[in-house]
């Protein structure tokens, strides 16, 4: 079974969502966790190290 994996920007991310979904098992990464606070919508996509 594929796991689900997401990655939420600071334009999406409510932390009370993010820790919902993780407590259910979803892989949840957030710009502020990753170090992206900032970046423009095309680079958030486009990071080499995207999670």
């Amino acid at each position: 079974m594929s796991r689900i994996c997401l990655y939420m920007d600071e334009d999406s991310t409510a932390r009370s969502l993010v820790l919902a979904l993780q407590n259910r098992g979803v892989d949840v990464a957030t710009s502020l966790n990753l170090n992206r606070l900032g970046y423009t919508d095309e680079e958030q996509l486009t990071a080499k190290d995207n999670h």
